[in-house]
């Protein structure tokens, strides 16, 4: 019962309630962040600043769908600015990432592939996580596991592939594995990582949990 209670008091004195009401939230927030870039890059086409079938215009259109979640609009002004630029890297990140969202697994692999292959630094891990959580949909755990360690390596401060790389170990019926990781994922959590304190403060309480109730 004090576990229980010591675990609710940190939820709130941790900020996770805010976490909570942000996820509550992020619907609208992405329907006026894709609203008021929308209006931003069509104000840069009426003034003649971008070429509206240029590469910059194209790719710009792309991240406002991807950051609105139109992933289908998204890949298809993607990929129209990748045919100008094909080896544009955070283009090939961006496309990759709206195919994932997409469900469209091993082209998202293909091109975040590429976009580390163009610039390895890209992402700083968080690239890596995503080719890794694609492999997982794709049920290949074992690409899984070396693309999580992957992100560990190139940036050990962030939580999510510890977190998610415990649930592959424990997939593989590596139980000392899967307790491991996730110990990981709480010691990485710290206030004074201000790049990924919140993603790393929502695996932190979720590896608690799991923690917490042994599952």
């Amino acid at each position: 019962m004090n576990a229980l209670i010591d675990w609710v008091v940190q939820f709130f004195t941790t900020g996770a309630i805010i976490i909570v009401l942000a996820y509550a939230s992020i619907p609208l927030f992405h329907i006026l962040q894709g609203r008021r870039l929308r209006m931003r890059l069509h104000r840069r086409l009426a003034l003649g600043k971008l070429n509206p079938n240029g590469f910059e215009a194209r790719m710009e259109s792309g991240e406002i769908y991807l950051a609105s979640r139109q992933w289908i609009r998204a890949v298809a002004d993607l990929s129209s600015a990748l045919e100008i630029v094909p080896d544009h890297a955070h283009c090939h990140s961006l496309l990759g990432q709206a195919q994932y969202h997409k469900g469209d697994y091993q082209e998202a692999v293909a091109h975040l592939e590429e976009a580390l292959k163009i610039r390895p630094e890209l992402g700083y891990g968080h690239t890596h996580v995503l080719i890794g959580r694609a492999f997982e949909a794709l049920e290949d755990m074992e690409k899984a596991e070396t693309w999580y360690r992957a992100a560990l390596e190139r940036n050990s401060s962030i939580s999510e592939p510890a977190y998610r790389l415990a649930f592959v170990l424990r997939k593989s019926g590596d139980l000392e594995g899967y307790r491991r990781e996730l110990g990981k994922a709480i010691e990485r959590f710290s206030w004074l990582d201000r790049a990924n304190r919140w993603s790393n403060l929502v695996y932190f309480l979720l590896a608690k949990l799991r923690n917490f109730t042994g599952t």
